[in-house]
């Protein structure tokens, strides 16, 4: 994990190293506004996000075979990947003191990765998570928007 800063918020959990060669994968984003609970003060400035992921499960499933009207072939088989996104951010309190505080929440997500034709029901595939972005902005003086890009890899034992 590498420690990234933009405009002035420093970005934990972004990854450093893209394996080569992957041949199973799904790129998504996820979207989630941070609302700071009514017990803290409220928000001046941003000044960090952490962010971790876990697989929580994940299965194969069968689907039709076919071609979407976007191009992408179905094969038959789908692995769905259930896991969870925790997302922490440090802010400066709005007040005279200019207190730092946190806010977290852990955000659930469930995808697919389409997988080969000759796909075994029984095979074992261990599924990971690479943080490719994430972006925070202030919305209001108790709301925070986060744009989360990953990539979903289906890594087949």
């Amino acid at each position: 994990m590498e420690n990234i800063q933009k405009n002035l918020i420093l970005y934990n959990g972004i990854s450093n190293c893209t394996p080569s060669n992957i041949q199973y994968f799904n790129q998504l984003n996820i979207d989630y506004t941070l609302c700071i609970p009514n017990q803290k003060p409220d928000i001046d400035q941003i000044t960090k996000v952490w962010l971790d992921t876990c697989v929580v499960g994940s299965e194969i499933i069968k689907t039709p075979v076919g071609a979407s009207l976007e191009g992408q072939i179905l094969t038959g088989y789908k692995l769905l990947v259930c896991g969870d996104i925790k997302l922490k951010i440090e802010y400066i309190a709005c007040d005279a003191t200019q207190s730092v505080h946190s806010a977290h929440t852990v955000i659930p997500f469930c995808e697919y990765i389409v997988l080969p034709v000759n796909t075994n029901i029984n095979t074992l595939i261990n599924p990971s998570i690479i943080i490719e972005d994430i972006f925070s902005e202030q919305l209001d003086c108790r709301c925070i928007y986060n744009n989360i890009t990953m990539m979903l890899i289906a890594n087949m034992c």
